[in-house]
């Protein structure tokens, strides 16, 4: 590390980083557009300028701090009068031909250029021309919305196609005050990456087709966890809205497993979580159909069947979270059974960049507790040797077949903890469970990283945790053995 003086005291800075890495790093915010940590820097904006002398007797010059490396003994000032002034000209170039539309802007609530314009003191601008027009509500693809007039240049999205995923798709064309983004050849945009360029977007630029106009950023409550579409369990922002429903999945920056980014299967997996029709409670069959009752009723009923209908087959989901997998484990042990997970194929989506292809975001996990994984075939061909079976935990019934479920004789005795009820003639418990927005817990990743998932919104009435319930119904079971 290097020894540099930021703003009166002395503080170590990675030398291998450029200057405001070392100041934010140590606590000191410096303004900054086309800087980004995960990108190379191009000090285009030049909003980061700081006060720098190499030495105690170098004269002091403003210096764009993105560009400027890490020396021995350097002194910045970031909140010196000339590095202000220098900041407030540049915003003042920049909002010259920036529209007023911050009302309708979904950046409004997340956008620096109005953080910055408050902190520097810049509320007017000097000229009188027009402001240029240019192309707004531009659709790039099935993700993005363009809208040039708000494009401030600092190709943040240019160099992330073209150092993240490698696929060059974004440029700067024409020239001077004519520049603007587009695609090359004005081809729609392509990839499993395209939600992370509405990230980078300082100002509101470039939009989200599924976000846009949905919500204000101030009324959504976030959460820091962990996305669950596949084994790699990049760490994420769980968003949701006043009235419980999800609206957005964003990365969190964890350089150990995702960096900035995630892709855009787990940035849109909204359908799971906004599902309608949650299973509240716990259901009962009877001649009729379905009969709702506590849960603790459900359970006693899941007990007098266990006990009455031989070894059962304990079929896991792999959303379990470690926690339950656990209390799982002890529940076999009561019913001297071994659990197994539904382990579904690797998917298509497998990438270089972040997707492993694999869907059980606690594969490893569920392994290190002795939970194995098998093919939902496999798991079918066991169920045909058993009298009963309990399925257990969110999308379980999903990734089983609900058509092969429902092939199964109606002899069979089956106890379901799922979201959703499960209506075929093998099932007669049913018990709501909490969905991975809903619970806390953590997932191992393919790595090894322990990711902790987030209690972002409350589950439906009625519906309790899954470890409480798995370990009511162990001990349900513990009481009838020592009863007899």
């Amino acid at each position: 590390m290097t020894k540099i003086i930021l703003n009166g005291r002395e503080v170590d800075a990675d030398p291998e980083q450029p200057l405001i890495h070392a100041c934010h790093t140590a606590g000191t915010d410096v303004p900054h557009y086309c800087y980004h940590p995960g990108l190379s820097p191009v000090g285009s904006c030049r909003i980061c300028q700081v006060e720098v002398r190499m030495n105690a007797e170098a004269p002091p010059r403003v210096m764009v701090a993105c560009r400027t490396p890490i020396s021995e003994g350097m002194i910045v000032d970031t909140d010196a009068a000339p590095a202000h002034a220098a900041r407030k000209e540049c915003l003042e170039f920049l909002l010259k031909n920036h529209p007023l539309d911050c009302p309708i802007c979904d950046k409004a609530g997340e956008c620096t250029l109005q953080d910055y314009s408050f902190d520097e003191g810049q509320g007017a601008g000097r000229t009188v021309e027009p402001r240029r027009k240019l192309e707004k509500r531009k659709d790039l693809g099935d993700v993005i919305v363009l809208d040039q007039e708000r494009c401030i240049l600092c190709s943040r999205c240019v160099r992330f196609m073209d150092e993240i995923p490698k696929t060059p798709q974004l440029v700067v064309s024409q020239r001077g005050a004519d520049s603007v983004i587009e695609t090359f050849m004005d081809r729609p945009l392509t990839g499993n990456y395209q939600g992370n360029l509405a990230d980078v977007c300082p100002v509101g630029a470039l939009t989200l087709k599924p976000f846009r106009f949905k919500a204000r950023v101030w009324n959504l409550q976030k959460s820091a966890s962990t996305c669950a579409e596949c084994s790699r369990g990049c760490s994420i922002t769980t968003e949701v809205l006043r009235n419980g429903e999800l609206k957005r999945f964003r990365p969190r920056a964890n350089p150990d497993v995702n960096g900035y980014w995630m892709c855009d299967t787990g940035r849109f997996a909204f359908e799971h979580a906004n599902a309608p029709e949650r299973l509240a409670g716990a259901a009962l069959r009877n001649g009729q159909g379905w009969t709702a009752v506590h849960p603790i009723d459900a359970l006693e009923v899941a007990r007098d069947m266990l006990v009455t209908h031989g070894t059962a087959l304990l079929v896991a989901s792999p959303f379990l979270t470690v926690e339950e997998g656990a209390a799982l484990v002890a529940l076999g042990r009561e019913l001297g059974a071994r659990p197994m997970f539904v382990s579904p194929p690797k998917n298509e989506l497998a990438d270089d960049l972040l997707h492993t292809g694999d869907p059980c975001p606690n594969r490893r996990g569920l392994t290190e507790l002795g939970i194995d994984g098998l093919s939902a075939h496999d798991i079918l061909a066991k169920i045909a040797e058993h009298e009963s079976v309990v399925l257990v935990g969110e999308r379980v019934a999903e990734l089983m077949g609900p058509e092969a479920l429902a092939a199964l004789p109606a002899a069979l005795r089956m106890i379901v903890f799922d979201s959703h009820l499960l209506d075929v003639p093998a099932a007669d418990v049913c018990i709501g469970v909490p969905i991975h927005v809903e619970r806390a817990g953590t997932w191992i990743n393919i790595d090894g990283h322990a990711g902790r998932i987030a209690h972002a919104r409350p589950a439906p009435a009625g519906v309790q945790l899954l470890t409480r319930s798995l370990e009511g119904l162990a001990d349900l079971l513990t009481s009838e053995t020592r009863a007899r």
